[in-house]
């Protein structure tokens, strides 16, 4: 066996708190291998994992997660945590070079083996390795003859003085719990003396086919040059195909060196987004091979795909420097996106594959062709880009700068680039992953004009440069007010987020279609959960009338009521049931008007990121998945809005006093590079008691990947006409349903619905000129304590 691997991770390992520098007075470091002893009775833990669910899984702390105790938590990160994991070394390894590798610490750590200090580390998303074979036992003990030891320092508190190298925990997003512990597998992996440590791959589209281009890094651990043969194999992992090799010869001196193969694939199959083909994807096996013997092997799943930008049309150069359409295969996508919201857990011992697994396939239901992982979060483990190459949904990945004021100081921002390096090797070789990006929100205020966010940003592209062939965006937005100001262009990017943050100070109708730029990464609408999923977290006497615990999971109260008076004319506060239901309509209905607003845009526009798919935790937000997994109504309005191929209705208001002409467009927006000719596009128009007042069929020939308006329905409201109206469209082809939507709209007066919102709007800028921002706003009484 070339290359001999044992996981470390699991539930074997124990956990014990104690005093900053206390652990290594104890003598907890150089404690034998035994059954018995001091650690005998210290909590067990998993790996990976988060000191928080080990210490609730031991009973030593309630449920983070419940009513407001999150805080009560806090005391958790003053303190040095040591994980300790007895283990047996096969005998197979025995003669071999055998690494101790970790593949993620959050945040800094020390390690010893058997008493022996191995070294620290500090960086959350860095993988770090020891050479151990000198200091290892083989002896086989009943529980283990090798001892390792890990102490965890307390986390950092100042996000500023570790953005890019640790996940935020900071701002109004947070409740300013640090999380922290071994987040990623621990292995002991033992090769002979020449081994691959990384590889990168390349596709190169030719005539008839493809070339793969490999770079594999290679590691000689002997004092001499070794001449070593590098022997690759590919064959289609979820197709049939034969098996394609490669062989060449290399020299390899002393330490590290990288090797050069290239693997032509005749009639190549290529990896494609979901909506735009098949994601076909190969097994790829690399072999390193002295005089016949195999001293290192190792196994990927790989995919064969180019990737450019181009120019949106439609604007000058004053207005869009930067490129902003993806070009996949030689075909433009339209970014039907969502930003991800976090990994399943904020807590990384809650997560699980069959949590990605179980999320990722919704996403696809959704009709979403792309996952925005911006840098409120951590760039996702390897299973999450594994599951979207699967799924053949795209990724842009951030790096984890957000919404703070960062130093260019030199060494600060050399040990940024080098985590960033290394985020980079890990997931580069996944073709679902299509965009870098430097930060979140780092060109947004007056004290971000003036830091260093823009030298930071731009060092982290030309350090990743090197190492990929991704394109790579500076921030996002770009061309917000501090952005212009900075020098950037006004139509780059926007985040479409002040509709919701404004409260009603714009409707729905006046906001989104003032926004004209390239891109928008992120638009912002909010609802609460079920009420299943809301009493898992809200604490039963806080349900209803709404307590703190409310507030303290991010509601915004005030601005949910006002969304709800928007799209329904009031608060719709007569009951918990109500006003959950309404919130989730009002949801989904302002991110139907949004997004199809924008995708009708296209090649324009290229792509819009609702915000968000999920939640990290349980919050009263975002999400159209809570964080227990169930759908939201909101989830149904987005699967329709973003159907690749989308009859679509455009309209300038959704009330409409009796009357009164109404007046809307007939648009087809087709997503698939292939053209529907000969379509139908049948409307009917009904009104509150379901009547059809109103229909037309008009005929359409649908180019490929196109936006194009086909009519329009005029309709004079009855004069005795009340409630509401739908508007129901259908496409067909042959007879047969290709696509169909729907709209809810209004009777009634929209300047009246808008003077009831701005009113509600200053009541609740009363109370927060009052109380702050804090969420004591929505509860008064709460400074009235006895």
């Amino acid at each position: 066996m070339s290359r001999i691997v044992k996981d470390l991770s699991g539930k074997l390992w124990q956990m014990e708190k104690m005093r900053v520098g206390e652990g290594e007075r104890e003598g907890f470091h150089i404690l034998p291998a035994e059954r018995q002893g001091v650690i005998f009775s210290w909590n067990y833990a998993s790996v990976p994992g988060d000191v928080y669910t080990d210490l609730q899984r031991a009973g030593e702390l309630e449920d983070p997660y419940y009513g407001r105790n999150m805080h009560k938590a806090k005391w958790v990160q003053e303190y040095e945590w040591w994980y300790i994991r007895s283990f047996n070394v096969s005998p197979e390894m025995k003669g071999k070079k055998i690494h101790l590798e970790f593949e993620g610490v959050d945040y800094s750590c020390t390690v010893w083996l058997n008493g022996q200090l191995l070294g620290s580390h500090e960086g959350m998303f860095s993988p770090f390795s020891f050479e151990v074979s000198e200091f290892l036992n083989f002896d086989h003990w009943s529980g283990g003859s090798n001892q390792l030891a890990v102490k965890l320092d307390p986390p950092p508190k100042n996000f500023r003085n570790v953005g890019g190298k640790k996940v935020n925990f900071s701002g109004d997003y947070f409740t300013g719990l640090v999380p922290f512990g071994i987040w990623r597998p621990v292995r002991l992996i033992a090769t002979d003396h020449v081994r691959i440590v990384n590889y990168r791959s390349e596709s190169e589209l030719k005539e008839g086919g493809a070339a793969v281009h490999l770079q594999i890094e290679l590691d000689n651990m002997t004092a001499e040059s070794q001449t070593v043969q590098i022997e690759v194999a590919m064959k289609g992992h979820n197709f049939d195909s034969d098996t394609i090799t490669q062989t060449v010869e290399v020299e390899v001196p002393a330490g590290t060196q990288m090797a050069n193969a290239v693997v032509d694939v005749s009639d190549a199959k290529l990896w494609w987004p979901w909506d735009m083909g098949t994601p076909n994807l190969y097994h790829l096996e690399m072999k390193v091979l002295s005089n016949g013997t195999v001293l290192d092997r190792v196994e990927d799943v790989i995919g064969i795909r180019t990737l450019e930008m181009e120019k949106n049309p439609g604007f000058t150069d004053e207005e869009c420097e930067y490129p902003w359409t993806f070009v996949i295969n030689g075909k433009r996508q339209f970014l039907r996106s969502a930003c991800w919201g976090g990994q399943p857990s904020f807590f990384y011992g809650r997560n699980s594959t069959s949590k990605y697994e179980h999320l990722l396939t919704q996403v696809k239901e959704a009709n979403i062709n792309n996952l925005r992982i911006f840098g409120w979060h951590p760039p996702e483990i390897p299973t999450f880009y594994k599951l979207c190459d699967e799924l053949g949904i795209t990724v842009w990945t951030n790096f984890t700068f957000s919404t703070q004021a960062f130093s260019n100081d030199p060494a600060f921002v050399e040990s940024v680039e080098k985590e960033c390096i290394e985020i980079v090797k890990l997931r580069r070789n996944h073709p679902s992953n299509i965009f870098w990006m430097g930060g979140e929100e780092v060109f947004f205020t007056d004290a971000h004009i003036e830091s260093g966010n823009k030298e930071l940003m731009e060092a982290i592209g030309a350090a990743i440069g090197d190492y990929t062939s991704t394109p790579y965006g500076l921030a996002s937005p770009l061309s917000n007010e501090f952005g212009q100001s900075m020098g950037f262009k006004p139509k780059e990017s926007q985040h479409a987020n002040d509709h919701y943050y404004g409260g009603g100070h714009s409707f729905m109708e006046e906001y989104y279609p003032a926004l004209d730029c390239s891109i928008i990464p992120e638009l912002t609408a909010a609802s609460a959960p079920s009420i299943e999923s809301l009493k898992k977290f809200i604490p039963e006497n806080e349900l209803w009338p709404m307590g703190p615990s409310w507030g303290y999971h991010w509601a915004d109260i005030h601005i949910l009521q006002g969304l709800n008076i928007e799209v329904f004319g009031d608060k719709r506060m007569d009951s918990l049931e109500q006003f959950v239901e309404s919130t989730q309509v009002a949801h989904g209905t302002i991110l139907q008007f949004a997004l199809e607003l924008y995708r009708r845009r296209k090649p324009r526009m290229s792509g819009v990121s609702l915000c968000h798919f999920i939640t990290h935790w349980p919050d009263i937000k975002w999400g159209l998945i809570d964080y227990y997994g169930q759908k939201k109504i909101s989830f149904d309005y987005v699967k329709r809005s973003y159907q690749p191929l989308l009859p679509s209705l455009a309209f300038t208001k959704r009330r409409w006093n009796p009357g009164e002409a109404f007046q809307g467009e007939l648009w087809i927006v087709n997503d698939y590079h292939e053209a529907y000719h000969d379509a139908v596009l049948e409307w009917t128009l009904a009104d509150a008691g379901g009547e059809v007042v109103k229909s037309g069929i008009l005929h359409a020939s649908v180019a490929s990947n196109s936006s194009a308006r086909f009519g329009e329905i005029d309709w004079k409201v009855h004069a005795n006409a009340a409630g509401q109206f739908t508007i129901t469209l259908t496409l067909k082809q042959g007879g047969v349903e290709l696509a169909s939507n729907e709209y809810l709209l209004l009777i009634g007066d929209q300047a009246e619905a808008k003077r009831q919102c701005l009113k509600h709007l200053q009541e609740s800028n009363t109370l927060r000129e009052e109380y702050g921002h804090s969420y004591y706003r929505y509860n008064p009484e709460l400074w009235e304590l006895e």
